[in-house]
């Protein structure tokens, strides 16, 4: 089968299901616009890059339409680049496509006689997720007419796929009920088999991670520092932590960005926010910078407590990684977390915007090994439901029905 795979950044969601369909023997091309750093060099496809002819001009419509501009922007980018794929002699068979940024919105007409499968991470609302938590509830009319705009795009393209999947039940409950009997749950899944091995067989400690008898490990981990993972309220928890436990190191990794909402309106980075007035103890603090592989797994191998906080919003592979690593687990109380942790079986949670309990809970850990280590091998056992060849599994059962009977109908739990 010939099968087109199309997301703004390569691999992304796709970087185990493209590799594996290649290896099945499918000819497939991944259509991307840039790379994630990390990125691996493509094993068995081929990549198609395009670009996007207007991007950093500032668009001319009504200010709710600039994320729809955007959108129609790079599907114009994708769609033009799908027919240079089709001028030379490729058609594919099928399309899956990340429905996220507007690369798959003229998929469809690129090539209509292929079969579609789109993956739905988000919709937008106003109230109920991410806009009214992070206000506190005050949401103003504007922002709220121009969040319900946002998902114009998303439509167009939902309502073009043969197939619809989301990662989560809460992320598929954000999304109109008349749609929500379409989409299919398939997380992409973690390396599960890798990872539940950290804590029985630990790595050697790397060089940079404080070593000693007396010293307590405590980890937070972030692609980008950002309210939306919590980042002001962990950083406040954190240095509470070590205000209470004088062998306290805290080891932060991930990189000082915003991937997700805007950054801080006095120009500043939440990590120089962290270094000035948090009050973590610098001595102590350890900035570990965007992780590879190795010395992540390194990190989840030998953190004591492990802290994940996020919003009402997409729930973040790390937190899956650190349970299937048998990590001991605080995290926030919040309707993604809640999903895949029960307090006090797989981790203990604590309210979001009170970094009191949530140092409450990581001393607890602390102060309490066996307990912890109780935790950490219920939240391995959990995360047994999220292993990547599940997920694998579930995109090879998806596609098949797909491609030999039509739409899909009434989704089952996949993974």
């Amino acid at each position: 089968m010939r099968i087109l795979i199309s997301h703004c950044s390569y691999p992304s969601q796709f970087r185990r299901l493209a590799p594996a369909l290649a290896a099945e023997g499918h000819e497939l091309v991944f259509l991307h616009r840039h790379h994630e750093w990390h990125a691996p060099q493509p094993e068995g496809f081929r990549l198609c890059r395009y670009q996007v002819a207007r991007a950093g001009e500032d668009p001319a419509g009504h200010p709710y339409l600039r994320r729809f501009e955007d959108a129609v922007a790079e599907g114009q980018a994708a769609y033009r680049a799908a027919r240079q794929l089709a001028e030379e002699g490729f058609e594919p068979d099928l399309i899956i496509s990340h429905a996220g940024f507007g690369g798959g919105l003229y998929l469809g007409d690129a090539f209509p006689k292929a079969k579609r499968i789109g993956l739905f991470e988000w919709y937008y609302n106003a109230f109920g997720s991410d806009v009214d938590f992070l206000q506190q509830g005050q949401v103003d009319a504007d922002r709220q007419l121009r969040v319900r705009t946002w998902n114009a795009h998303l439509l167009l393209e939902l309502a073009d796929c043969d197939a619809a999947v989301v990662p989560t039940a809460w992320q598929r409950q954000q999304f109109p009920e008349a749609w929500r009997e379409r989409l299919l749950l398939i997380h992409e899944g973690v390396d599960v088999t890798t990872l539940r091995q950290l804590r029985k067989q630990p790595p050697p400690a790397p060089p940079w991670l404080p070593q000693g008898e007396v010293i307590e490990l405590v980890s937070y981990v972030s692609r980008g520092f950002e309210p939306y993972r919590g980042f002001p309220q962990a950083m406040k928890a954190l240095a509470l932590v070590q205000q209470q436990r004088p062998n306290a190191h805290v080891l932060i990794a991930g990189s000082d960005a915003v991937c997700y909402g805007a950054g801080r309106e006095d120009g500043t980075t939440w990590a120089e926010w962290a270094r000035q007035e948090a009050g973590l103890v610098h001595e102590r603090t350890h900035w570990l910078g965007a992780l590879q592989t190795n010395d992540y797994h390194s990190l989840l191998a030998h953190t004591q407590a492990h802290l994940y906080l996020t919003i009402p919003f997409v729930l973040s592979w790390s937190l899956i990684e650190a349970m299937a690593a048998g990590c001991p687990l605080v995290a926030s109380a919040t309707p993604p977390v809640e999903e895949v942790i029960n307090h006090g079986f797989e981790g203990l949670l604590a309210p979001f915007w009170e970094p009191e309990a949530i140092a409450a809970g990581l001393c607890s850990l602390l102060n309490n090994q066996e307990r912890a280590t109780r935790l950490g091998k219920a939240a391995r056992k959990a995360a047994r439901g999220y292993a990547a060849e599940a997920g694998l599994q579930a995109w090879r059962e998806l596609i098949r029905e797909t491609t030999e009977q039509g739409p899909v109908g009434k989704p089952e739990y996949k993974c």
